[in-house]
């Protein structure tokens, strides 16, 4: 029986005239290694086969071992079954006398393809037993089983001098020699004079015995992995959401396909094990940066190869896409290096829409725009919505874009009159924007109405008192400079001025004029204060600080016209206000940070949408968009994935959000270092 190994002692006896063994001793130049080195840094084309134990202490089978038999004697065997506390093992039983020359033998056949380089093996070797010119011997050879300098890396022998501590038997960890290839054989035999035999001493009832305890034998392979018949739904152009890369990757006469890494535009897109090969693909460890595995075939030497590429992470447009296979040895091979283009912009799927109030257009009806519908993948970000408005023909042809004109709603104007509108709705996400315009309104009705007056109208009758000298239902009326004006966020007032003039052109001089101003996305009017002309028919009236809107000024001939002569608006875009905090300013590579801020202006009570930046590779690119709370408060925690060096973030407001009356605003940038 094999039992847990111990040190025999020694007996002079054995020691009588061993002159054969003794012999050829003198020849050996072996070099005992008893102690774990550390094992050279591993390159491409390296792998490791576990025997026995995984360095998990799972099981990791016996593959590429096989059992070598030469006239061993009663009990003497050999197995090559083991697992954790279950060694291998080769013995020469001392039930019976065995000759010179009688082995077990345990050997190592590297996979088709690789070449032994080195490794590890933890043993316990036995050599008590001898006989007349004869000695138990345990000896470790590679690579060839050849009693010589050449291959001889280890051995124990009765009557030689001791292999460990003054005695025959050794347990511990051996080093195999490096750039010898060939295989491994751990030998218990009987060596000495032909015709002598080992029939005396002994220990662990064994003449000789080698167990293995565990292996983690270092490959060298040079196979190039290839891959043929590379095509799928990512080649198509212009592919969309989740797509497919397929090829069939091979490894002829080496480890086996082990990975895949497609990576556009420097982007990792895909890098994993497409098939772990029921687990044997898996690595069990690593030794000095090579992978182990428990199987002489780890990985498949073949596989068709159906990749999953999730596109909505890439911008619109042409790509550059580079795939690689790699095999269990790390040898790696670009297997496509060509071009994609993908479109992942919004679809609209349902046309935008305008409505009129009140129904009927006139000058100072406010036109609202419903964007419509439109579908977009999952991972593109959220849609955000632009709006352009454009005065077309009678027959809605021939669209121009009104400048200015940016808001989610419009206020048509007399210069619109015997004109038709029309929106066009910018859709966009992270990838990018799609357009699509709007049926062209109605024609712009001539008739005179009160801006954000619900049905009031000039109905015609005996005229009142007089609205400032020169009074008359044909008046002018224009403002100085543009008619729409774009600003940043500030709670500044500004001054509305113009001039109302008679039809004739004289100055209406001591006329009142009516402020109203009617808030994007509303769709009435509050009055916000009175302007009166000088004897030049001027007006200057300080309008009070708010958000994006539309400043109209209005003009009754008569104290009894319940209708505008006429009037004149101004449409105000103001960019949203958002201020953004960072705390720290300065992490490590994988540190975290936190963002905080406020958007400025009346906040819905369901918040609004923050996109948040940072600033990567010479883009702005979208991370995060959080929702503020009432109080137009948010927060993020962002943490770095090993980048290095000085990275801006800011935060943007996309106008256009329900309740929100405010165009597109971002804050300063706030800097924070990694390192």
């Amino acid at each position: 029986m094999i039992g847990q190994p111990t040190q025999a002692g020694s007996d002079p006896r054995s020691y009588r005239g061993l002159r054969g063994l003794r012999a050829l001793w003198g020849c050996l130049a072996v070099s005992v290694v008893v102690a774990f080195g550390s094992a050279p840094a591993a390159m491409g084309g390296e792998w490791v086969e576990a025997s026995c134990v995984n360095p998990d202490g799972s099981a990791a089978g016996s593959a590429s071992w096989v059992s070598m038999i030469a006239g061993g004697g009663y009990g003497s065997n050999s197995s090559t079954v083991c697992g954790p506390g279950a060694p291998m093992f080769a013995i020469l039983s001392s039930d019976a006398a065995v000759g010179v020359g009688s082995a077990e033998t345990l050997h190592y056949i590297p996979p088709a393809g690789s070449t032994l380089d080195g490794g590890v093996i933890d043993v316990s070797m036995f050599a008590d037993g001898r006989g007349y010119d004869a000695s138990g011997t345990a000896v470790a050879y590679t690579p060839e089983y050849a009693y010589n300098g050449s291959s001889v890396f280890f051995q124990c022998a009765s009557g030689l001098p001791p292999c460990a501590n003054g005695s025959y038997d050794f347990s511990g960890a051996l080093a195999i020699p490096g750039g010898r290839g060939g295989n491994l054989y751990l030998s218990a035999g009987c060596g000495g004079a032909p015709g002598a035999s080992c029939q005396e001493g002994g220990s662990n009832g064994a003449w000789s015995l080698v167990q293995l305890w565990w292996a983690n034998l270092r490959l060298t392979n040079s196979a190039t992995p290839t891959a043929g018949g590379v095509g799928g739904t990512l080649l198509e152009p212009g592919a969309r959401e989740g797509r497919e890369l397929t090829l069939t990757a091979t490894d002829t006469e080496g480890p086996g396909v082990y990975r895949a890494s497609v990576v556009v535009d420097g982007q990792t897109l895909y890098d994993a094990t497409p098939d772990s090969n029921g687990g044997r693909c898996v690595p069990a460890g690593s030794s000095g940066g090579a992978l182990m595995f428990d199987s002489s075939q780890p990985c498949k030497e073949s596989e068709a190869l159906d990749l999953p590429i999730d596109t909505s992470v890439l911008r619109d447009g042409e790509h550059t896409l580079k795939v690689t296979v790699t095999d269990a040895a790390q040898n790696t091979s670009v297997v496509y290096d060509g071009t994609i283009s993908t479109h992942n912009a919004p679809v609209n799927i349902a046309t935008p829409a305008i409505t009129a109030a009140g129904g009927q257009l006139l000058p100072g009806t406010v036109l609202a725009a419903q964007p419509g519908e439109w579908s977009a993948p999952n991972g593109a970000g959220a849609l955000t919505y632009g709006y352009r408005w454009e005065d077309c023909d009678p027959q809605g042809n021939g669209c121009a874009v009104i400048a200015g004109a940016d808001g989610s709603d419009y206020a048509a104007l007399p210069g619109d009159v015997g004109h038709t509108l029309r929106v066009l709705v910018d859709s966009s996400n992270s990838d990018g924007t799609a357009t699509t315009a709007s049926e062209p309104s109605a024609v712009v009705s001539a008739a005179q109405g009160a801006l954000g007056v619900a049905g009031a109208t000039f109905t015609a009758g005996v005229p009142g008192a007089p609205n400032g000298t020169d009074a008359s239902e044909g008046a002018h009326l224009r403002l100085a400079g543009p008619t729409a004006i774009a600003r940043s966020f500030a709670r500044r007032a500004f001054t509305l001025t113009g001039q109302v003039q008679s039809e004739t052109g004289a100055a209406i001089a001591g006329a009142t004029l009516e402020i109203h101003q009617q808030t994007q996305g509303t769709s009435t009017a509050s009055s916000i204060g009175y302007a009166r002309s000088d004897a030049n028919g001027t007006f200057s009236v300080r309008i009070p600080p708010g958000p994006s809107r539309t400043v109209s000024i209005g003009y009754r001939a008569f104290s009894t016209d319940t209708g505008y002569s006429v009037q004149a608006a101004l449409r105000e875009t103001v960019a949203a206000g958002v201020r953004l905090g960072v705390t720290p300013h300065r992490t490590g590579s994988l540190g975290s940070i936190v963002l905080s801020g406020s958007v400025a202006g009346p906040v819905p009570r369901s918040g609004v949408v923050v996109e948040m930046l940072v600033h990567y590779r010479g883009q702005w690119q979208p991370f995060r968009d959080p929702h503020t709370d009432a109080a137009g408060r948010f927060r993020v925690r962002y943490r770095f994935e090993g980048a290095l060096g000085r990275f801006p973030f800011r935060a943007e407001i996309i106008g256009g959000q329900a309740g929100f009356p405010y165009a597109t605003g971002e804050s300063p940038p706030v800097e924070v270092a990694t390192g």
